[in-house]
């Protein structure tokens, strides 16, 4: 029962920590300077980095021990959203404080911001996905 109410609350933490550093980067992105919002911006991608890897650990995890998918998927989900965030807020960010980049628009850049970061964590859980489950099955032992 301990390791149950250890695990949800784990799960709690990971899900809070990206949503209280998204409000933060929200809300300091037209009250502060340049600097300090290109700060909260980058602290919002490394908490979405943080939750990852736990949410991948836990995906292993499961995955390992009761041979579900549900926190891969889950995983998948919360990148998807995570990562579209972080691409709106890129695009404000270069829109709002006027930054030099190589798009004529900010919507362009907050949309590749967004996609480099969806596509290299995609690749990574589902290379840990089929690790997992290769692993996990008796014949690639023989």
């Amino acid at each position: 029962m301990k390791k149950k109410n250890i695990l949800k609350f784990l799960f709690l933490v990971v899900l809070l920590y990206p949503l209280f550093t998204l409000f933060s980067a929200v809300g300091n992105l037209g009250d502060v300077g340049l600097q300090e919002a290109h700060v909260s911006v980058l602290n919002y991608q490394i908490s979405i980095w943080v939750s990852w890897l736990v949410l991948v650990v836990a995906s292993v995890y499961f995955k390992w021990t009761k041979q579900k998918n549900f926190f891969f998927f889950f995983t998948y989900a919360f990148v998807l959203v995570a990562f579209g965030f972080l691409g709106y807020l890129g695009q404000k960010l270069v829109t709002q404080y006027d930054l030099p980049n190589k798009f004529r628009d900010g919507y362009s850049f907050g949309v590749l911001h967004a996609l480099q970061h969806i596509i290299s964590s995609v690749v990574l859980t589902g290379f840990l996905q089929a690790a997992v489950w290769w692993f996990t099955r008796r014949w690639h032992r023989r």
